[in-house]
């Protein structure tokens, strides 16, 4: 098996979702599961993100009228949402799609040039999209990559990334899926304001300045995130 990691940038104003996505950098979506045919895909994401965030990405992600995947408008695809799950910062929703084969999307073309036996994952948040593929070893990935480029509009870049080894699926999926956007957050601002470098460069009193919040919030998220971190560590890595 070998793993491609295909990126799609974004400018503003190339699709309403990459531009909600643009508009709330804070907030991600996370693909946990996608199965692609020749002509249908089913899929389960979860967003996460301030309340804000969340509340318009569901009702651009959500809309049947509006396909999320191709670069283009008037897409003839059909389209079914069904939210599995929602609070105010995180929303998981499954998606049925038919007649991908008319839709110049990643999933579609995969279909089309990749064939059966291919695993996908993505992630979308600020102006990137990210999908992981994992395929066969005899998969010519080389003409799905042309077919994208050919596919999106003047202004969207299209990367592709090999990977010498297939990296540990699922676990990354899980991770971020379940993590509280709240934790989340915290945790990404104290790694960027060195909390957790050797020396610390900051301590919570100083961080919680910096992003205006109570001392105590930041402390408690933080450990809330700590303990889900250590407890899902042992869980899935050190138990049999």
């Amino acid at each position: 098996m070998k793993e491609y990691v295909f990126t799609v940038e974004y400018p503003t104003g190339a699709g309403a979702l990459s531009d909600v996505f643009i508009e709330h950098p804070d907030a991600m979506s996370k693909t946990i599961a996608c199965v692609v045919s020749d002509d249908s895909m089913w899929r389960v994401d979860r967003m996460t993100g301030p309340e804000p965030a969340v509340d318009a990405i569901e009702a651009c992600a959500l809309d049947p009228e509006q396909c999320n995947e191709c670069p283009g408008a008037g897409c003839p695809s059909h389209r079914e949402h069904e939210v599995l799950s929602r609070d105010a910062t995180s929303c998981t929703y499954y998606t049925y799609r038919t007649d991908i084969d008319r839709c110049p999307s990643l999933p579609s073309l995969a279909a089309e040039h990749l064939g059966d036996g291919v695993l996908y994952e993505a992630l979308r948040r600020g102006d990137g999209y990210t999908w992981r593929v994992l395929v066969r070893k005899d998969a010519n990935v080389g003409r799905l990559f042309d077919a994208l480029q050919g596919a999106y509009p003047e202004g969207v870049t299209v990367s592709l990334s090999h990977l010498r080894s297939p990296t540990h699926w699922g676990d990354e999926a899980i991770s971020i899926a379940d993590l509280p956007y709240e934790q989340r957050e915290a945790l990404e601002v104290a790694v960027a304001h060195g909390y957790y470098a050797t020396p610390r460069e900051a301590n919570l009193n100083e961080i919680a300045e910096r992003i205006d919040v109570p001392q105590s919030t930041l402390q408690y998220r933080l450990q809330r995130a700590e303990s889900w971190l250590a407890n899902n560590f042992v869980a899935e890595c050190l138990e049999p």
